[in-house]
């Protein structure tokens, strides 16, 4: 079975229709063959994708892109959706839900009977297919040692060596969050009502970030090239990912606390091919696969019957209230790209 195709303008200009959208105009007929949608992760499309493929005698037709993209992409489409399956992160898939652009799961899947309810949520709108750790990035050969706090961050000799991630990209909240603990004294867990204050300390981080970036790889290679020392706040599916490849980067586990990020699977409503949809959510939940994906992707399983890999574990993680951050996510944006990444 041949690799997962990546999806772009270059490759289908020639004998191809694109929609404005970027999205490919899938042929309805076609069998065996969906279109998914998610994240730039390394490891998807040659290592997990791959697996589902084979076993399930499918393709998958993939664009990587942040969730906020990935939701625009998919009201563009609504009227006749192309995309079958979206991989976003939870708060972005509460909007998607409230849009309707989205179906509830739907029994058919049935690993989700072997998920707790916290990594179903809204009643199996959706479901997390993992729960990557999310602190920050360091390259280890400046930083042997990593750090020990968030706050160190704040250290003068960081002078831009830091590079933030956009507040648009949804793991922007770990320094967000981690600012905001500091501010008010409140642990992790509960500083995200905190954000303001947390805006007003990150202004305080401006002379040590040489950059806020929106684009994540181009960040992932200056961290590993010695550009900069720290990388505010990559998740460990890339960071772990690029570490076991023999990149010198690591994951910061402060002490104050590892965030857990939600990454969800859903099937978009009207979608193309909804039963290899629902085989393809159904397999990205099975034990086996749940397996893969935390030594692919250095991510906790959300299958209560998965057997981690020998020598892979998670810290306790931390959980937020994400439809909070779904709600207020514009005005952080706003606030953040006027105070904090403006120059």
């Amino acid at each position: 079975m041949a690799s997962p195709t990546r999806i772009s303008r270059r490759t289908f200009a020639a004998g191809s229709l694109v929609a404005v959208t970027g999205f490919p105009n899938i042929v309805r007929g076609q069998t065996r063959e969906i279109f998914v949608g998610g994240p730039a992760s390394p490891g998807l499309t040659d290592i997990l994708f791959p697996v589902i493929e084979r076993k399930h005698n499918m393709k998958i037709l993939f664009e990587g892109t942040n969730s906020l993209i990935n939701l625009e992409k998919i009201r563009a489409n609504k009227a006749r959706p192309t995309m079958t399956v979206t991989m976003m992160d939870d708060p972005v898939l509460v909007l998607a839900e409230r849009e309707k652009v989205i179906r509830k799961l739907p029994a058919d899947i049935t690993n989700l009977a072997d998920v707790p309810a916290a990594a179903k949520p809204r009643d199996a709108m959706w479901a997390n297919w993992c729960q990557p750790m999310c602190s920050f990035s360091y390259n280890s050969r400046a930083l042997p040692q990593g750090l020990a706090s968030y706050n160190d961050a704040w250290d003068r000799k960081f002078r831009e060596r830091i590079i933030m991630i956009s507040m648009r990209i949804t793991q922007a909240v770990a320094p967000l969050v981690a600012a905001a603990s500091y501010a008010t004294k409140k642990p992790l867990d509960q500083a995200l009502k905190e954000w303001g204050a947390g805006i007003e300390r990150l202004k305080e981080l401006r002379p040590n970030v040489i950059q806020v970036s929106s684009n994540a790889p181009q960040a992932q290679q200056l961290l590993e090239t010695g550009e900069c020392d720290l990388y505010m706040a990559p998740d460990s599916r890339t960071t772990l990912f690029r570490k076991a490849q023999g990149a010198p980067v690591d994951q910061g586990l402060p002490k104050e606390g590892v965030l857990a990020m939600p990454a969800g699977v859903a099937l978009v409503e009207g979608g193309p091919n909804q039963d290899l949809g629902i085989a393809f959510i159904n397999e990205m939940l099975n034990p086996e696969t749940q397996a893969l994906i935390a030594r692919t992707f250095w991510s906790k399983p959300t299958n209560a019957k998965t057997v981690l890999p020998p020598g892979i574990t998670f810290p306790e993680l931390i959980a937020l209230d994400w439809e909070y951050f779904a709600d207020n996510r514009n005005a952080m944006i706003e606030r953040f790209e006027r105070e904090v990444s403006s120059r």
